[in-house]
């Protein structure tokens, strides 16, 4: 039973403490904060030009059908 108790606190305390480094690490903090800002210039370029993207989306899909039919 001992070993079993010493196992549990050995884990415990060993999450207790990746838990902690985890959130407190900076490592890569501003890698992190640049690729969000890069998604959100994305996906607000996309909001803004979303009729074109749609319309170039649909032609390009038309002329690939039309090409494979061809064949």
């Amino acid at each position: 039973m001992k070993t079993l108790d010493n196992l549990y606190w050995r884990v415990k305390f060993g999450l207790m403490n990746w838990v902690e480094n985890f959130l407190t690490d900076e490592e890569g903090d501003s890698n992190l904060v640049s690729v969000i800002v890069l998604i959100v210039i994305v996906l607000a370029a996309a909001a803004i030009f979303r009729k074109q993207l749609i319309l170039a989306v649909e032609t390009i899909m038309e002329n690939l059908m039309g090409f494979i039919n061809e064949k």
